[in-house]
């Protein structure tokens, strides 16, 4: 009886509320990996939590002030879990209140408590299984860059290719961010944008310290620090020449329509199962790519009845080939 005390059920109750609060306000800014990027390299740095917060801050205010069109695409606004913060706090505390009732209430009292503790309690789980499901995910980040850039200005309106800015794609492990020589190679000429005008555009010029109007470097340079959007955790090994020259993969299938956003925004859960495994017992292989010429696929496809190799077949599903 002890454990159905109304007031130990409050004090319960309001020490998890500072446990959500305590989490919510500690964790409410997602963590960031940096890029940093000059004329001709790519870095990777890794700044303090409070770092990150501050650089979070402070962007965010700038865009709500002076860059009203760096805005997530109303078609991509809902893509992620979404803040379930103040429906979870809703329901424990209606929870808490119908419980108290369900204890101390009698008869219809009684059991319209019990149904709404209920609901409650099964509202709660729904939510903790969402959240827990997208622990270490990062499915709707889309983060403010230093310097607006639009994949459907760029791709879709202007027709550049993903690899004519993605350099490293088809070669190596990561996609590569551009150097600004790859941004000067239109922006010497284009200096101002349709959406931008030419604030946006005036920030390479002040990163490569070039001055805009003599096209004179008059300054030193200093890096962007571009801030990465899609992010699998550490013990993942993903190699985007793999995907993309031997699986053709296309970008699409990963990243989601970026050539359509204003603002990069994750678009796929990018989840083991659900994504990365399902995509490897469903996708075929290129059996003609000479690589392969040691596999006997026909004693393979003979042997198991399939009409196709798929990439779990030839080690697309082992832990090894992703963990190690």
């Amino acid at each position: 009886m002890m454990l159905l005390d109304v007031s130990r059920l409050r004090r319960l109750g309001l020490m998890m509320l500072l446990l959500v609060s305590f989490s919510v306000f500690g964790n409410g800014i997602k963590s960031n990996f940096y890029l940093t990027t000059n004329l001709a390299t790519v870095s990777l740095a890794n700044p303090g939590e409070s770092a990150k917060k501050e650089v979070a801050q402070k962007e965010t205010s700038t865009v709500s002030e002076s860059r009203p069109y760096d805005k997530i695409d109303p078609e991509f606004a809902h893509i992620g879990p979404g803040n379930n913060t103040i429906p979870f706090v809703i329901a424990l505390i209606i929870f808490i209140i119908a419980f108290g009732g369900l204890i101390k209430g009698k008869g219809n009292v009684k059991k319209i408590a019990g149904l709404v503790a209920l609901l409650a309690l099964g509202y709660i789980g729904k939510i903790t299984y969402v959240e827990a499901r997208a622990l270490g995910r990062q499915q709707g980040y889309a983060p403010v860059q230093p310097i607006w850039f639009s994949h459907k200005v760029h791709v879709t309106q202007n027709g550049i290719d993903c690899e004519y800015c993605h350099v490293d794609a088809r070669t190596s492990r990561h996609a590569g961010v551009p150097s600004l020589n790859v941004c000067m190679n239109c922006h010497s000429q284009v200096k101002e944008g349709t959406i931008s005008g030419k604030k946006e555009i005036a920030k390479i010029y002040e990163h490569l310290g070039i001055n805009p109007k003599t096209g004179q470097k008059d300054k030193p340079g200093k890096p962007i620090q571009w801030i990465k959007v899609h992010n699998l955790p550490d013990h993942v090994y993903f190699n985007h020449a793999q995907h993309v020259q031997a699986g053709k993969v296309a970008c699409q299938e990963c990243h989601g329509p970026v050539e359509k956003m204003n603002r990069v925004v994750e678009f796929k859960e990018l989840a083991m199962g659900d994504f990365c495994l399902d995509c490897h017992r469903k996708r075929g292989i290129d059996t003609s790519n000479p690589y392969y010429k040691h596999y006997d696929f026909k004693k393979l496809m003979d042997k198991e009845g399939i009409d196709k190799i798929t990439v779990d077949k030839i080690g697309g599903a082992d832990c090894s080939s992703c963990h190690y």
